[in-house]
């Protein structure tokens, strides 16, 4: 089985195709170009299915020589993987639906679905798989989240039966938006800030340093405050003069007081 990860440039298509196949990729240039594209390996229910990261595209009407190739390549493949920023979704459905019209089995994958919840987007997403007629999966390619889901629900990808006039394409957009996407507004509470800066390289390293003096910090001050108020205390008062009694109690020398 040939999968193919489709979406627009930015959406974390790369990001997602690497959690899917791990260390077994292979890079190489499209025949005849000097394109390049990545693919993969991964297991599905046992079989070993092959993974095409196909270069970022806006529209199947190539604008351009990657999304040339990019368009040829859909040619070959058993299944798409429509990869959707879900905070962006009129783009990525702009795009789903025209690979909707190559009608091949094809499941969508909302990723960055995370961060819906900070910019006050809801997605109803089973409203979306009854419009779209095929599975739509939530994912966050960032921290894994819907990942398995993705894997789980391939086998049910499926041929749409979302029938529309692609001259009207982008009003079916509209329509599909008005249905299943309202937006309020949002304020990121500390702990969401929090989780988003630690796993940014920018914001992450700074915190794990931060957060490794302060657990230097803490274990130095328990281990002091042990030994001078717990440990000295106990060896000056208890100890040494219950060992300086039993020490008086054997003699000063032989056997047992050595």
């Amino acid at each position: 089985m040939k999968i193919l990860l489709i979406g627009n440039p930015n959406v974390g298509k790369s990001v997602l195709f690497n959690r899917l196949t791990g260390m077994d990729v292979i890079s190489s240039n499209y025949p005849g170009t000097t394109i390049d594209y990545t693919k993969g390996y991964f297991n599905i229910q046992g079989e070993r299915a092959e993974l095409i990261d196909v270069p970022g595209i806006y529209s199947l009407k190539a604008a351009s020589k990657a999304e040339e190739i990019a368009v040829q390549m859909l040619k070959d493949g058993d299944v798409f993987i429509s990869v959707i920023d879900a905070t962006n979704l009129e783009r990525g459905l702009n795009l789903t639906l025209q690979l909707i019209k190559q009608e091949k089995p094809l499941l969508v994958a909302l990723n960055l679905f995370d961060e819906t919840k900070h910019k006050g987007i809801s997605i109803d997403v089973e409203k979306l798989e009854q419009v779209l007629g095929v599975p739509c999966i939530p994912t966050s390619a960032l921290s894994g989240e819907g990942i398995k889901e993705l894997v789980l629900k391939i086998p049910d990808a499926r041929v749409s039966d979302f029938v529309f006039d692609n001259s009207q394409r982008w009003n079916e957009v509209g329509k599909i938006i008005s249905t299943v996407q309202e937006i309020k507004s949002k304020n990121y509470t500390f702990s969401e800030m929090l989780r988003d800066a630690s796993i940014k390289p920018l914001t992450g390293i700074p915190l794990l340093i931060l957060v490794l003096l302060l657990t230097f910090t803490l274990i130095r001050f328990i281990g002091e405050g042990l030994i001078g108020f717990v440990f000295e205390p106990f060896f000056e008062k208890v100890w040494s003069p219950v060992m300086l009694e039993l020490s008086e109690l054997l003699g000063q020398s032989g056997l047992l007081h050595d």
